[in-house]
């Protein structure tokens, strides 16, 4: 009998196919009525087991006890769940792009038995690196944007950010480190989202295809599919974001809230909590969207000269490449130099989020008094207990 097949989605991140995740988790019913079993009950699941592959929950603000033993739960799932009927299982999560070879083999260990394919959901350079940089910021960053962009295409790649932006983002080691350990790059199916195409969707497809189900076992609102992880608040340096991870919902409040949340950056400088920091930002400073400011004008020859590098990889790597390849080359940057937010637009985010933020240490302020009128009734009737129990032993 054939094997049943493992589709494992990698990202890559800031594509736009990071919502995957939460949709396959939501439809897992119908799914599984379709004959494709998601064993993730939850993209903060999918997340989790991600994070313990790569050992990363530190980095995210989790203990390494939160996140032992996802991966294993996964891949028991599915060896049980769907068994009897040869039902195909896919698991998807972006952070899994930047495994590197020992984890990849890892991972491909713990399928044994499996016939497994991988898809790789690819968008330009210029656009992944302005999403990154909009993630950096988000997770704690006070660079602008072009001294980002110098930082991740310094050749030497020696600083911290070329190093987190390349493990994710190199196309080319990505789809290489993952296809030599799975010894089938014809099993690596690569999408390339076209033009005005929703990248959960056009992942969606090609997974359909690969296991063999109906594409419209998926009937989602892909627009709303954004990894939404658990109150623990697992977004973190490397993100998983939804459509793009930028902020605000124009061009011009994205950029505003990026520029005052590089300011709060720079003023914070590590005094608080980076996994709570993370929760207030994205609730109350610098919500997700898809507007994204262009990259810099004068580093397009160059991103441009990235993106044909991505499509010669694709050609010359016998990978299954699903859609036209022209979409990795950036579009020239517009020539009308991008508004800077003004100085009222500034200080209009900034007083919004400000309330907000007030509001938000008011609520846990209350919960806190009532934790400590809790614990001071709880500690009188320990107290009365232990008076009684003396009490008690005397008379005894």
């Amino acid at each position: 009998m054939a094997k049943r097949r493992f589709v494992v989605h990698l990202g890559l991140p800031h594509t736009g196919a990071g919502g995957l995740a939460a949709v396959l988790a939501a439809h897992a019913g119908p799914l599984a009525e379709a004959g494709v079993r998601v064993p993730a009950r939850s993209a903060d699941e999918a997340r989790r087991a991600a994070l313990e592959l790569r050992r990363l929950h530190g980095t995210y603000g989790l203990k390494r006890k939160e996140v032992e033993g996802t991966l294993a739960l996964l891949c028991k799932r599915a060896r049980k769940e769907g068994a009897k009927t040869h039902d195909a299982v896919v698991v998807s999560d972006d952070l899994l792009a930047g495994a590197t070879r020992e984890q990849v083999a890892l991972l491909l260990d713990s399928l044994a038995g499996f016939e497994v394919h991988l898809v790789a959901t690819l968008a330009d350079p210029a656009r992944q690196l302005v999403a990154a940089w909009s993630e950096a910021v988000r997770a704690g960053s006070d660079l602008e944007l072009r001294r980002y962009a110098r930082r991740v295409l310094d050749p030497a790649r020696r600083l911290d950010e070329a190093g987190a932006f390349w493990a994710d983002q190199d196309v080319e080691q990505v789809l290489e480190r993952w296809s030599s350990e799975l010894r089938r790059p014809d099993r690596v199916h690569v999408v390339v989202p076209q033009p005005g195409e929703d990248p959960v969707l056009a992942t969606w497809r090609c997974v359909a295809r690969v296991v063999g189900a109906d594409p419209g076992a998926l009937p989602v609102d892909t627009h709303a599919s954004a990894v939404t992880l658990d109150p623990a608040g697992l977004s973190g340096p490397a993100g998983a974001t939804g459509a793009a991870g930028a902020l605000g919902s124009s061009l011009g409040s994205s950029l505003g809230s990026l520029e005052v949340l590089r300011g709060v950056n720079a003023s914070v400088d590590g005094r608080a909590d980076g996994r709570i920091r993370r929760q207030l930002v994205d609730a109350h400073l610098a919500p997700t969207s898809d507007a994204l400011p262009p990259a810099p004008a004068d580093l397009h020859e160059e991103l441009l000269d990235l993106g044909e590098r991505w499509r010669k990889a694709l050609a010359d790597g016998g990978y299954d490449v699903v859609g036209d390849t022209t979409p990795l080359l950036p579009s020239p940057a517009p020539v009308r130099a991008v508004v800077e937010p003004t100085t009222e637009e500034r200080l209009a985010t900034t007083t919004d989020a400000l309330g907000d933020l007030l509001v938000e240490l008011a609520r846990t302020r209350e919960h806190v008094e009532d934790l400590l009128k809790r614990n001071a009734k709880l500690e009188r009737k320990r107290a009365s207990l232990r008076t009684r129990l003396a009490a008690a032993l005397v008379e005894g």
